[in-house]
């Protein structure tokens, strides 16, 4: 049962890497290892370079660094995922020892594991995943009578809180175990705990930072105040559905037994030493939602003792079977699913589209991280890639940079003049926005002092004024509400101090409007930009759109004017289809016939020459044009009308 157990856990790691704090850790990482000491300042930001940084995880870190250079990201998948595995052995060992039958274990630790999962990331709480579960197994080896265990904590936890700033949760477990097996009248067992808790208490500052520690650990309870991250929410339904099935469970095994049941009276089911730890951080858990994987952990194995006393039915071997069964499709569901989406059966690589890769590689190409703004989850990512040479202006470790500067960010209503401050503090010349369509910081750059250079699914980039000539502008602003998120605006005049001229600039804004569907704007925008200069090569160049998008709204004759002497194939393509929609197919199979010399497989051509041949009546010759093109090219958009055409010059053809 327990290998069924653990490679259902296993399938939940053993996934594409999608945590972007993972780039800090590595950062932090390399750092100790090539410096043999732990850092105390911020060393990986441009914007306070000298501010403390209380790292409580230089252990783990180190540790994730070596993966790192044994496998890439895939090495820290792995890792994370034997910390995970051998935290849910130990967990399933418990659960035994207290007596849980297999069955139960195994289906009461697999719901633990769904709630526990978004927190089945690579970072240091792994660390208090595996030291918790061996808290709880050292204590019910405690109360057989093995304390060794119990007493081993007390060195183990000066690792531990050199790995993880949740350290504080071994000594408080203990506390609270402490107090339950006094209540339960376990006074020998209550005491020892009591022992072990005090001996553990004075090595949270047993670390670089010392006492500094008590700062981090308070960030855990004061974060929504100091900046508002998803992790540090209250627990909400239906999002966190498996959290309040446990929940659930445990008042139900905890009420039962307070009254009669089908005319008999039930033992406890949840003793205090057990119920006081799971009822402690399921409380935590629901005010912040890092702590649900912890409070999971403990409900686990007080619900497969539960469900075993509850539902002695659940012991047989057929409950095994089930048990087992149910496993095996939950392990294997998610793998089938994505191969039958077409996906990888199997991936630990990177998670597509965590990271703006391309946004960055623009950057960096274009010289403009030196002292690039980033949002704050970028940041992780961007401390791993280029430092020393380049540094952030923030990122996750909340905890290295002053509350004064997270008061300012934190906040929904900063104006563009009070944003702009902040950047011009810190010399600030560029930025990264990530999440363009929802991110209200794209707003807040002031178009007459920011060109916007880049824009993509995955990000905006902004160069200050005077940006140089070669990064084209877009001549885009952005406004923002909660409800429509970033909303893109063009800027019909070029901003003082753009390169553009005035035809180029028009001819971007066409662009943009023909990019976002809007045909008839993007051809108002192409005939301004005519207006402005009647030679130039942007003038050109326009005319070729303006004459596309004159055809495609059904006005051939503008599209023949402007594209009449157009040398490129789309543009002489498109002159042809607009002559013969004016009647002249002679003229218009001139036009194919040129495009088809220079470009035989053509298939835009080959069907305009076909009409056209249709036209001249020269049936045979268009027939022979459509075949072309229907053996060449059978899903091309013009192929059914291709079809229909050969149709009917057969049918005539049988008819005569």
């Amino acid at each position: 049962m327990i290998v069924l157990l653990l490679l259902f856990v296993a399938g939940r790691c053993l996934v594409p890497m999608d945590e972007t704090d993972v780039f800090f850790n590595l950062r932090l990482g390399e750092l100790v290892l090539g410096s043999g000491r732990v850092p105390t300042e911020n060393l990986l930001s441009f914007t306070y370079p000298h501010a403390i940084d209380i790292n409580l995880a230089w252990l783990f870190q180190i540790v994730l660094a070596l993966a790192h250079r044994m496998s890439g990201l895939p090495g820290t998948v792995v890792l994370k995922t034997g910390f995970v595995v051998a935290t849910w052995a130990l967990l399933y060992r418990v659960a035994v020892r207290r007596g849980a039958a297999p069955a139960p274990a195994a289906l009461a630790l697999a719901l633990a594991a769904w709630a526990a999962e978004p927190r089945f990331v690579e970072r240091p709480h792994l660390v208090t995943f595996l030291g918790l579960a061996a808290v709880l197994l050292a204590v019910e080896r405690a109360e057989g009578k093995q304390p060794r265990m119990l007493w081993l904590l007390v060195p183990v936890g000066l690792l531990w809180a050199n790995a993880n700033s949740c350290y504080f949760l071994a000594p408080t477990l203990l506390l609270l175990y402490a107090l339950g097996a006094w209540w339960d009248g376990l006074a020998v067992d209550a005491r020892r705990a009591l022992k072990v808790a005090l001996a553990m208490i004075p090595l949270m500052f047993a670390t670089p930072s010392g006492f500094r520690a008590l700062t981090y650990v308070a960030n855990h309870f004061r974060m929504p105040y100091l900046r508002p991250l998803q992790e540090y929410r209250h627990a909400q339904w239906p999002l966190d559905g498996p959290f309040f099935f446990l929940v659930a469970g445990l008042l139900l095994a905890t009420l039962l037994p307070l009254r009669p049941l089908l005319h008999r009276r039930l033992p406890s089911l949840v003793p205090a030493r057990v119920l006081l730890p799971c009822a402690a951080l399921g409380l935590l858990g629901g005010l912040r939602i890092r702590f649900v994987a912890e409070f999971a952990m403990l409900a686990g194995p007080a619900l497969a003792v539960a469900f075993t006393r509850l539902l002695p039915w659940l012991v047989g071997h057929w409950s095994v079977r089930i048990a087992g069964g149910l496993l095996v499709v939950l392990t294997g569901i998610p793998r089938v699913v994505s191969g039958a989406e077409g996906g990888r059966v199997f991936d630990i690589g990177l998670e597509a589209d965590l990271v703006p890769l391309a946004a960055v590689d623009f950057v960096e190409k274009n010289g403009l991280r030196e002292r690039m703004y980033n949002d704050l989850e970028v940041g992780s990512y961007l401390t791993w890639r280029g430092w020393p040479r380049y540094r952030v202006f923030q990122d996750p470790r909340i905890n290295g940079y002053p509350a004064s500067f997270h008061a300012i960010l934190r906040r929904a209503n900063l104006t563009r003049a009070e944003w702009q401050s902040l950047l011009d503090g810190f010399g600030v010349t560029s930025a990264l926005v990530t999440f363009p369509s929802v991110n209200p910081r794209g707003a807040l750059f002031d178009p007459s002092l920011w060109a916007l250079v880049y824009r993509a699914n995955d990000g905006l980039v902004f160069a200050r004024r005077p940006a140089r000539d070669d990064l084209p502008e877009i001549p885009l602003t952005f406004t923002y509400s909660p409800v429509n998120g970033l909303v893109a605006t063009p800027l019909v005049d070029p901003p003082v101090g753009a390169h553009a001229s005035h035809c180029e600039w028009r001819r971007r804004v066409g662009d943009y409007y023909r990019t976002a569907g809007d045909a008839r704007s993007a051809l108002h925008h192409y005939e301004a930009a005519m207006t402005e200069d009647a030679v130039s090569s942007c003038t050109a160049s326009v005319r070729e759109s303006a004459g596309i998008l004159a055809l495609q709204l059904g006005d051939p004759a503008k599209a023949a004017r402007w594209l009449e002497g157009a040398a490129s194939t789309v543009a002489r393509t498109n002159h042809g289809f607009a002559l013969l929609a004016l009647g002249h197919a002679v003229d218009a199979l001139a036009d194919f016939n040129a495009v088809l010399a220079g470009e035989v497989g053509n298939d835009e051509a080959t069907f305009g020459r076909g009409l056209c041949l249709v036209e001249l009546g020269r049936t045979s010759e268009a027939a022979s044009a459509f075949e072309d093109l229907l053996a060449r090219s059978p899903n091309h958009l013009s192929a059914p009308s291709a079809r229909q055409q050969l149709a009917r010059l057969r049918d005539g053809a049988g008819r005569r």
